[in-house]
């Protein structure tokens, strides 16, 4: 899964930080940054992150330099409650 999506981010420095994104209709708000990395296509530097929205599921996003765009990877639904 590697969706294009609409990403609100904080450009401090050398640094980014997602802060709210679009997906499946609806606007995410980021909670927490739960870790972060880089990796290299070519000679670019994609920027990964795994992120806690406010509602509790988790994502991975990611920003590819080379084109300047974000994308989803992954998405994990907050687990439900156990049953009885």
């Amino acid at each position: 899964m590697s969706e294009r999506i609409d990403v609100i981010g904080i450009f401090r420095g050398r640094t980014v930080r997602p802060v709210k994104f679009r997906y499946a209709g609806r606007v995410h708000t980021v909670a927490k940054v739960l870790y972060a990395w880089v990796t290299r296509e070519g000679s670019f530097p994609v920027h990964h992150f795994s992120v806690l929205t406010q509602d509790g599921n988790r994502y991975h996003v990611l920003l590819d330099t080379y084109t300047i765009s974000w994308a989803l990877d992954s998405a994990e639904a907050q687990a439900s409650a156990a049953a009885d």
